[in-house]
């Protein structure tokens, strides 16, 4: 594993090449320590979205992912879509998934990360940045200090499963 006092200057945030097989792998590898995560689904990830996951994505034009590696070990990822906001006419960067390898967590590396999503979103000239986050997340107080408010008024997310 890496050292804490190494993450600034060995850990490369990379844009994913989703025809990349080591970074398709990664991303699934990530996303499935996510999905056991209480904080995730609790439990692994089905073996047909292991398997469709990546080709499934592919087929969403603005998706991003970008992965946190130490060398060759993914250490996080975090997947965007590009949206657009009819309020501000521009588009929106959509933060779907942060994660972060459990061996990793408390590092920096979702700092890291989600600094280098601002910088993205601000070069391709989007007007915000959104996610979502459960209410019990410990993960908030990293939104929090990275300047990601609740909204005035607050907003909530909500779902509907689509059978």
């Amino acid at each position: 594993m890496i050292a804490q006092a190494d993450v600034a200057t060995d850990v490369k945030i990379l844009k994913a090449d989703l025809n990349n097989p080591k970074h398709a792998s990664d991303i699934v590898k990530i996303v499935d320590l996510f999905a056991r995560d209480p904080m995730g689904q609790d439990q692994p990830l089905d073996e047909e979205i292991r398997v469709d996951m990546i080709a499934e994505m592919k087929k969403v034009p603005t998706t991003m992912t970008y992965i946190a590696y130490a060398g060759e070990k993914a250490l996080g990822i975090v997947t965007c879509f590009v949206g657009f906001s009819t309020f501000t006419a521009s588009k929106v960067f959509k933060i779907h998934d942060v994660a972060v390898h459990p061996d990793a967590r408390g590092m920096g590396i979702g700092t890291m990360m989600l600094e280098n999503i601002e910088k993205e979103a601000k070069e391709m000239g989007c007007s915000k940045i959104t996610l979502e986050v459960r209410e019990d997340n410990p993960a908030r107080r990293l939104y929090e200090k990275q300047d990601f408010d609740y909204g005035d008024p607050k907003w909530y997310f909500m779902t509907k499963d689509v059978d």
